[in-house]
């Protein structure tokens, strides 16, 4: 398949996890990847990768949730390449802890790192995508958005908003050719939740008490989206689970 053959997909948190996995996965369709992380060195690994399987790529790197540095990022893109086809908002981060711990700076942090980031990156690309009639945003958001439990506050709040948000969206994007989706992953495997369920504590609220999917499953499915952009999944909450979507998306081998 060669639905991303020459596209630039810009894709943040790319260093690890989810995002490494699914520029991976996305590789040999042949697109320029724009790597994103808060350290550029931080995404060498994934850029030799990516590569190695038919891509190109670059590395940048800057903090989502400073307005000012992604809309410079996004003008440069613009000003370098064109146009961006894909934009996947896949860095996140999360605070684990009670209100009587967690601070109202480390607080307003994770809102700002799942909310502020995305919409920095998308309120600067949305003129250019406009213009061209044409991109496909992905927001990864999560299930947790539906699910409260101890301790996750700050991450259910972030995640309800960016869902709630990209779905407001989709009502201002319907009779253009720019398309957005909400991809909720599931309970997956990273770096990130392997920190956080290091603390036994906070280990006893995970979903599962077993290891969580792989992050090659979920990005199965984020590079399904990004190739396909199928318009009746636009604007929904697409949550990973054994259903008709992972079925389209030819994922239950995985």
């Amino acid at each position: 398949m060669s639905g991303l053959k020459n596209k630039i997909v810009v894709l943040t948190g790319a260093s690890r996890g989810i995002g490494a996995a699914a520029a991976k996965e996305m590789a040999s369709d042949g697109p320029h990847f724009i790597l994103c992380a808060r350290k550029a060195e931080s995404c060498a690994d994934t850029k030799a990768t990516v590569e190695a399987l038919g891509a190109t790529a670059e590395c940048h790197g800057f903090d989502v949730s400073d307005a000012d540095a992604a809309k410079a990022f996004v003008d440069a893109v613009i000003a370098e390449h064109g146009r961006i086809d894909v934009l996947i908002n896949n860095a996140g981060m999360n605070v684990m802890g009670s209100v009587a711990k967690v601070t109202p700076q480390a607080f307003q942090g994770v809102l700002m790192g799942n909310v502020m980031g995305p919409y920095n990156l998308i309120s600067a690309a949305m003129p250019s995508m406009l213009e061209h009639d044409a991109g496909t945003i992905i927001n990864i958001t999560s299930a947790r958005a539906f699910m409260p439990d101890r301790f996750y506050g700050a991450y259910c709040a972030s995640k309800a908003a960016l869902l709630s948000m990209t779905q407001c969206l989709h009502f201002e994007l319907v009779d253009t050719g720019v398309k957005i989706f909400a991809l909720s992953p599931g309970f997956t495997q990273t770096d990130m939740v392997a920190e956080i369920y290091a603390s036994s504590e906070f280990r006893a609220q995970a979903l599962t008490p077993d290891q969580g999917q792989s992050p090659e499953r979920p990005a199965k499915m984020l590079a399904w989206l990004a190739r396909e952009a199928p318009a009746d999944l636009a604007g929904k909450h697409n949550e990973i689970q054994f259903n008709d979507i992972t079925l389209r998306a030819g994922m239950e081998n995985v």
